[in-house]
């Protein structure tokens, strides 16, 4: 709870701050929440735009567009369509708050065309509309979000969505991928009811994380398909069928593995097991070919809570992946999430570029992201923030630092596995 609310801080004094820099409209919903239309919902801050509540504003080529920043911590009931675009534009959901549309077939759409390829969606909490589009426009979802459609969730353009352990998204119509190399990273859960619905019969290299669960049922369905077609080649590329994982015979509170002093250590929890004989732990070095490392005996039948645990002591340096295959006394076996554990020193890149105005850090890392900081050449601190749980992959963040003159600055990603720096010339 108190990295949530840590999080939660920071994320609002980046907020603020893009505010004031931006001239910005902020609209936070009130603890009773309500409709988005209704103006009783919103407290309003920073330069306001003139509207009583978040509307869209038509542009010269016809589309609706915002530059509003979105914070919901209460229950809001979506009762027009939205559009989070413009340079600065992002809508947090935390873990309080919740966006439906009450099944009104109601759409939101993240991004634009010619606007920068950034992090548009914080989810915490809870979105359930009729469809969402991601076009250039990053979401981070972490272990306590759910997202859900009644149609489709359309990804263009290197949209990136990272799906934190326990967070869900639920799509009950298709998943359309349209050009750009969009991706889904993470190792939650990505459940489709329709299909996925790509041009021709292409590959979809990179579109699924290794460690991702992810159940497509190509149920047929009456959502868009705006001239694409269901993809057949779609089960080559999911490492984690969660169509055909079954429920384990035993109950699995928790499983978790870290790398520590060379070795990786892996622990698990029943809350209650029938007729199991042993648990064998696999790894693989790339998400979809395991090996065994070791085997535990099991409890056999038990209804209290069991903790157990394992070590690998020939861990290969870099992306490890670990499952449990659960085996009943019968012979019948399944197996466990997977698991993602860097050993030794992770993958990293940091770049960054722009103005002073509108400072960019990008940040690749197969480690976790835990802040990322601006310092001047004399080393004084002039940005701080600290990142959502389960930050990793590619992580985006525009920093606009005020009062500031062009000049060389020092940017610092600080992560799981050290701290990257990286020293920039920028001009006014």
């Amino acid at each position: 709870m108190k990295s949530t609310i840590l999080c939660f801080a920071f994320l609002l004094t980046s907020v603020v701050g893009a505010t004031q820099a931006q001239a910005q409209c902020t609209y936070t919903s009130k603890p009773g929440g309500g409709k988005w239309s209704d103006p009783n919902t919103w407290v309003i801050s920073g330069k306001s735009d003139g509207n009583l509540t978040p509307t869209n504003s038509r542009q010269r080529n016809g589309q609706d567009a915002s530059n509003n920043i979105i914070v919901i911590n209460s229950a809001v009931e979506l009762d027009t369509d939205y559009s989070i675009t413009g340079d600065h534009a992002k809508m947090v959901i935390t873990s309080t708050g919740s966006l439906t549309d009450q099944a009104n077939a109601h759409n939101l759409y993240f991004g634009e065309q010619t606007g920068p390829d950034m992090t548009r969606l914080q989810l915490d909490g809870t979105l359930d509309v009729y469809s969402v589009s991601f076009y250039k426009a990053d979401a981070q979802l972490s272990a306590t979000a759910n997202l859900s459609t009644d149609c489709n969730i359309s990804l263009a353009n290197q949209s990136d969505l990272m799906v934190a352990p326990g967070a869900e998204i639920d799509i009950d119509g298709n998943l359309m991928v349209t050009q750009g190399n969009p991706r889904i990273m993470g190792t939650g859960t990505l459940s489709i009811s329709g299909c996925v619905l790509t041009q021709g019969n292409g590959g979809l290299n990179g579109l699924f994380a290794p460690g991702l669960r992810v159940c497509v049922q190509g149920q047929p369905n009456d959502c868009a398909t705006d001239g694409m077609s269901c993809n057949p080649r779609v089960q080559e590329y999911i490492t984690v069928n969660a169509c055909a994982s079954a429920p384990l015979p035993v109950e699995l509170a928790s499983f978790n593995a870290r790398y520590t002093n060379k070795q990786v250590q892996l622990q698990w929890v029943t809350a209650s097991e029938k007729n199991s004989a042993n648990f064998a732990v696999e790894r693989s070095a790339d998400g979809k070919t395991f090996e065994v490392v070791t085997t535990v005996r099991a409890a056999g039948n038990s209804s209290v809570r069991r903790e157990y645990s394992a070590v690998d002591n020939n861990v290969r340096p870099g992306l490890n992946y670990y499952r449990l295959k659960q085996t009943d006394l019968d012979g019948t076996s399944t197996t466990s999430q997977v698991v993602a554990v860097q050993a030794g020193a992770a993958e990293q890149q940091l770049s960054a570029y722009g103005t002073p105005g509108n400072l960019i850090v990008e940040m690749r890392t197969d480690a976790v992201c835990r802040a990322i900081r601006v310092m001047d050449s004399m080393g004084r601190v002039l940005h701080t923030e600290v990142m959502p749980d389960g930050a990793t992959g590619l992580v985006t963040r525009q920093i606009p630092l005020r009062q500031s003159l062009g000049g060389v600055y020092i940017v610092q990603a600080v992560t799981t596995n050290g701290t990257l720096t990286k020293k920039t010339m920028l001009r006014d």
